[in-house]
């Protein structure tokens, strides 16, 4: 039996391991992907733009599979990295998004980052 104040700790403790960014990166040449888990918010957006090198990278493919929200951070991120890339003649590309986070971006007006729908 677990005591409820242990039991307490370890529902926050997963809930606060559910809610962080994981970034996994493979680059091609000049193509750079990385598939992304977890939640997009004030905290963990900030890690798109510090842990992504967008040195010489012409194409970006962000595959949001794994991605449960996004909140405003989470779009001012990746509006940064388009700016950045488009500043270096490249390009970005949202994909697999769920249904709940590709409305996010409908609404916003930001779909053109997306993948079209199949």
């Amino acid at each position: 039996m677990i005591l409820p104040e242990l039991q307490k700790a370890e529902e926050q403790t997963m809930a606060e391991m559910n809610k962080q960014l994981r970034i996994e990166q493979k680059r091609e040449g000049d193509k750079l992907s990385c598939k992304l888990t977890g939640w997009m918010d004030p905290n963990t957006s900030p890690d798109l733009l510090n842990k992504i090198d967008l040195s010489g990278i012409k194409s970006l493919v962000l595959d949001m599979g794994g991605v449960e929200y996004v909140f405003s951070a989470g779009l001012r991120s990746i509006l940064m990295l388009q700016k950045l890339l488009e500043f270096q003649g490249g390009s970005i590309k949202l994909i697999n998004l769920s249904d709940d986070v590709r409305s996010i971006f409908e609404c916003t007006g930001l779909d053109s980052l997306l993948e079209p729908k199949a």
